[in-house]
């Protein structure tokens, strides 16, 4: 009779453990795919921000064109031409 309560006994704390390891490992993908979203987002933003800057730059340089255009307007006056 005893060894059958330590059975029963032993038997639930197996699948106490069992649930208790399945809950982990849930919630473990459940972490993993939030990295992996995570981190195609930040791919996607580190993209953006590469062709904002190329943007940036190029409205720099144009910015500087006029810039020498009003600095010297003779000069750029005979390039049009």
């Amino acid at each position: 009779m005893e060894i059958d309560e330590t059975n029963i006994i032993e038997l639930k704390k197996i699948r106490d453990l069992q649930e208790s390891f399945d809950k982990s490992m849930k919630i473990l993908e459940s972490h993993i795919a939030e990295s992996i979203t995570n981190k195609e987002k930040l791919d996607s933003i580190k993209r953006d921000l590469k062709e904002a800057n190329e943007k940036f730059l190029e409205a720099e340089r144009c910015l500087e064109d006029l810039k020498v255009d009003f600095e010297n307007p003779k000069i750029s006056r005979i390039k049009k031409v």
